[in-house]
């Protein structure tokens, strides 16, 4: 039968109504662009008109650029600067600078003279574009859109329609646009257009619509996409949705108070028991010990000049030209008001860990009363320039993991919302990351990339702080995203005279200034590794003013740190230290969030604390390795770390946990890997703890032996391990002794005794040996009747490497009672040459007295006669002779009601010598049963229920006629020939009921 399988394609088209938002003409009164364009007319003429008043020259729409206006582009719309002396930089167009020490800073970001001569070119090595050559349009096709244009604003007040979004806001794919899609964007001569001229079309699908506002879209319009109709969505508020760069931002949305970001919080309940700060203060992180110095958690600049009073001083920001007590913004502005304040704003990236020392005597209080870590003397945001350049956090993202990066956040995060919680002294910053878009027209565009939270947390009573940040991205042009924090230092005015040290094994580095402005030390630890979430690649220089994503530090969104220095100072950077963390970067699709973790902490000493730790003697080697146990004991410290080593080697972990109750005995169990200790030799281990401060605890040490084994096994007469004998066997004893070592070891067994209990219902033991593998012999034994014991001695120089065989003899007593047990087991004492003690014993060996069921005897030859004739007829043959009876004994225990069976069955047929013939001739009678003995069939012989020790011959019981084996030959089947055949007699203990 065929079978014919049909294979079909099925296409699902999916309809629904179009809706097209084309910008109309409408007639009426004309938009404030239109009348300050016919106001330039008509002062300055067409010659001097605004470019935004322009009609666009070029074939596909796009605006070209003037001769000197701004820096050249990259291919992605980024300017091409240089930064320092040949370190190329990419970015998002921001210029990279050279730090330039000693000059006077400027605050209004003018670019500043740089230090040394820089390379023009690119990360990637293109070349930069000459002055004069035409700006090259952004990858997508977009317009550069110019100055005095405005994104729509909330309400349209042109009177379209407002697009909506489905509410499930983050359920957003990739952006993919159609051929079709690609000729409407670069191709058509004819733009889609709002009234205030701006295009419409983007590479995103969505965009973020904020509280309060009704459109969404790009300039308040959804993209026409191939002429594809789209459904039109539930009319719900959205709160995100992505847009090529990010969210557009204008002068009036969006709103610090209506930006929703709820996606960064753990829960709905993140903020309760926390109080929104109105004024940039930090948090105190509590202390143990009051010492005139506080703690602050803290964001943005922090000058080092300021006196301890001013800290408690309104407005003192003005004063100290920092972010202390500085206004947050205010839940009315816009973030485009935030950004462009005059005086700036509050970068969240700079988080950090700050002291302020109380040296006031007098109510006279000198200044440098604060020590912070960034440059410039605390205020990083002005160290160059107006430009926040190498310092702080920063995300980047490109196409890969190993990409350039596309994109960094060169304009910083502006610090929206901080909320405190005084009982938990947790600090929580809300923030936005801002792509800026330059344009050689001056009209650069800004972006929301992102949005962050900054957490930071106390660990504990000595310093230290989780800071954890999570990012929501709002972009889609790059696929990878990664972070990196970095600080040029600049310890509390000290620069380029600061110290880093490196904590070995990859644990961080430290900074150690000694004797601040109160006489006491500054220690600045950043923790690489040892918790979740942490930064997996470090990297120092000498030249610190650089972006963190940049090629002295890290070019490439992957690229590698530096190798661990090793414990101590760092010498190759002493001369102007500055440093960067990154993370690993991933994949990251709109409207997801990506969080790390950093952990950093400041204190003026490491304490010394008694961390304990207890190490059970009792080790044990098991399948998986060699197990030890114990307990800590962390003290105060909230973090401890687990060690142990092996014969000197380097500690290796065994856990990280949360010290949960102060001062408390805490268990802990760890099996080493089988290929961390080589089973068959002696090995020393230690356990130690460490807190997160690299306090050890003391140290514990045991010596781990290999197993000794002793195994002791009993055997019947047969030579099979038993659990019955008769009275008047003999048990077979064997004692096996594995001392466990292997033949890398050089000890000797030196006074190593093993003793042997000795049954009494025993007979003095015969054919004592002491062998080893190869049966040599390699000790004595010798039987003590007064203490029923077998000794044995090994030669004291016999390696203990060596497997030990120590095998005796020993019959049952004749008087042996029924039902008792011959019980026997082996121990060992002594010391080996190594000194080192050593006990052991085997199993317990029990063999119950109860006698066995066996075979007599059984013939080996059975005759028929040896002249028998061929007959026409059937005839019948009995035995005629046989060597010895079939005969079996039982001398089991009659208390159990044993019986037994017998059966036969042919392992050679009857065959002819001479012709091969065979015949099926062999038969059985037992009572009425006649059975054929073939190869294939068993016959029953006898079976009985044993009523005494008596002997049972069964073949006395045949007779011709009756029980027993015969010959019946069928007419014409023997030939002339002598037959020989094999018979296998099997005795089985069966129940009497089977």
């Amino acid at each position: 039968m065929r079978k014919i399988v049909i294979s079909m394609l099925v296409f699902v088209l999916v309809f629904s109504e179009l809706n097209v938002f084309v910008a109309e003409t409408i007639v009426g009164d004309p938009t404030e662009l239109e009348i300050e364009c016919e106001k330039q007319l008509e002062s300055e003429g067409e010659e001097n008109l605004a470019t935004e008043c322009k009609e666009p020259e070029s074939e596909n729409g796009e605006n070209p650029t003037t001769k000197g206006e701004g820096q050249p582009e990259t291919e992605n719309g980024e300017d091409l600067t240089t930064e320092g002396e040949g370190q190329p930089e990419t970015g998002n167009g921001e210029n990279p600078t050279t730090e330039g020490e000693g000059q006077p800073e400027t605050g209004n970001g003018e670019n500043p003279t740089t230090e040394g001569e820089g390379q023009p070119g690119t990360e990637n090595g293109e070349d930069p574009t000459t002055e004069g050559e035409e700006q090259p349009g952004t990858e997508n096709g977009e317009d550069p859109i110019t100055e005095g244009e405005e994104q729509p604003e909330s309400g349209n007040e042109e009177g379209l329609e407002p697009l909506c979004v489905e509410q499930s806001e983050f359920e957003i794919e990739e952006n993919s646009t159609t051929e079709g899609e690609e000729q409407l964007e670069f191709n058509s001569e004819e733009e889609l257009t709002t009234e205030d001229e701006e295009q419409l079309g983007s590479n995103s699908e969505e965009v973020l619509v904020f509280e309060g506002e009704e459109q969404l879209g790009t300039n308040g319009e959804e993209e026409l996409e191939n002429n594809e109709e789209k459904p039109a969505p539930n009319c719900k508020r959205a709160t995100r949705a992505t847009y090529g760069k990010g969210i557009p931002i204008s002068s009036v949305s969006p709103k610090i108070g209506d930006i929703d970001f709820s996606a960064l919080d753990d829960s709905e309940k993140e903020l309760d028991g926390f109080t929104q700060m109105t004024v940039n203060r930090g948090l105190e992180i509590p202390q143990r010990n009051d010492d005139r110095r506080t703690y602050y958690m803290y964001f943005g600049d922090f000058w080092n000049q300021r006196t301890y009073s001013s800290l408690n001083m309104e407005e003192s920001y003005k004063a100290n030209n920092d972010d202390w007590d500085r206004p947050l913004p205010g839940m009315e502005q816009t973030l485009s008001q935030v950004i462009k304040a005059k005086d700036g704003y509050i970068h969240a990236e700079n988080y950090q860990v700050a002291l302020a020392l109380n040296t006031c005597i007098d109510n006279s209080c000198p200044k440098n009363a604060v020590a912070t870590y960034f440059y410039y003397q605390g205020r990083p945001s002005i160290q160059k320039g107006g430009e926040d350049i190498g310092s702080g956090m920063m995300i980047a993202h490109g196409k890969s993991p190993g990409d350039t990066p596309q994109f960094r956040s060169t304009k910083g995060f502006p610090l929206l919302k901080l909320y405190k919680n005084e009982t938990t002294h947790e600090l929580i910053g809300y923030a936005a990351v801002i792509n800026e878009v330059i344009s050689l027209f001056g009209d650069n565009k800004l972006y929301v990339d992102g949005y962050v939270k900054i957490k930071m947390s106390p660990l504990n009573g000595k310093g230290r702080i989780r800071v954890n940040m999570r990012y929501l991205k709002l972009s889609d042009e790059n696929a990878f995203t990664n972070f990196a924090y970095s600080a040029h230092m600049d310890i509390a005015g000290r620069h380029a005279s600061s110290k880093i040290y490196s904590l070995g094994n990859n644990k961080g580095f430290y900074f150690n200034e000694t004797k601040l402005a109160d006489n006491k030390d500054y220690v600045l630890y950043f923790f690489r590794d040892g918790y979740e979430k942490h930064p997996t690649a470090f990297k120092a220089n000498n030249s610190p003013i650089s972006y963190q994503f940049s090629f002295d530090f890290f070019g490439r969104l992957n690229a590698k740190g530096i190798d661990e220095p090793g414990k101590g100072l760092m010498t190759a950077f002493q001369k102007h230290p500055g440093w960067a963390l990154r993370w690993e970067p991933e994949e990251l699709k709109p409207a997801t969030v990506r969080e790390v973790n950093l952990e950093m902490a400041l204190s003026d000493i490491l304490e010394e604390e008694e961390l304990a730790i207890n190490l059970d003697n009792d080790g044990e080697y098991k399948d998986d390795g060699y197990h030890i146990s114990g307990t800590w004991n962390g003290k105060s410290s909230r973090r401890i770390r687990l060690y142990y080593t092996v014969d000197g080697s380097e500690p290796m972990l065994i856990s990280e946990d949360e010290n949960e109750i102060e001062d408390t005995e805490v268990p802990w169990e760890y099996a080493i890997p089988n290929n961390v200790m080589e089973n068959g030799l002696d090995h020393e281990i230690t356990v130690y703890i460490m807190d997160e401060f690299n306090q050890k605890s003391n140290i514990e040490t045991i010596k781990a032996r290999p197993a000794l084994d002793i195994k002791e096994q009993v055997f019947n007469q047969d030579g099979k391990e038993t659990i019955e004998v008769a009275p008047g066997d003999t048990l077979s004893y064997k004692i096996l002794v594995d001392s466990g070592y292997n033949s890398k070891d050089t000890g000797t067994y030196g006074q190593f005794t093993i003793t042997q209990k000795y049954d009494t219902h025993l007979e003095p033991p015969t054919d004592l040996r002491v062998l080893d593998e190869s049966g040599f012999t390699i000790g004595t034994a010798t039987y003590n009747n007064n203490s029923s014991a077998i000794e044995v001695k090994l030669k004291p120089d016999l390696p203990r490497s060596t497997k030990v065989t120590i095998t005796f003899n020993a019959k049952v007593k004749d008087d042996a009672i029924e039902g008792e047990d011959v019980v026997g087991q082996g121990t060992v004492t002594g010391k080996y040459s190594t000194d080192d003690a050593v006990n052991g014993t085997s199993n317990e060996v029990k063999v119950k007295i109860t006698g066995v069921l066996t075979f007599v005897s059984a013939p080996q030859v059975i005759d028929f006669g040896g002249k028998l004739a061929i007959s026409p007829k059937n005839k019948t043959y009995y035995p005629i002779q046989l060597d010895t009876p079939l005969a079996v004994k039982d001398d089991r225990s009659l208390s159990g009601k044993p019986s037994w069976m017998m059966t036969a069955k042919l392992d050679q047929p009857l065959t002819g010598e001479k012709t091969g013939a065979t015949l099926d001739s062999l038969h059985y009678r037992y009572g009425e049963n006649v059975s054929i003995i073939t190869e294939k069939t068993s016959a029953q012989i006898y079976k009985k229920e044993t009523k005494n020790r008596e002997v049972v011959n069964i073949s006395n019981t045949w007779n011709p006629g009756g029980d027993g084996l015969y010959l019946e030959v069928t007419a014409g089947t023997a030939k002339a020939d002598a037959y020989k055949g094999t018979i296998r007699w099997v005795l089985q203990d069966v129940p009497e009921n089977q």
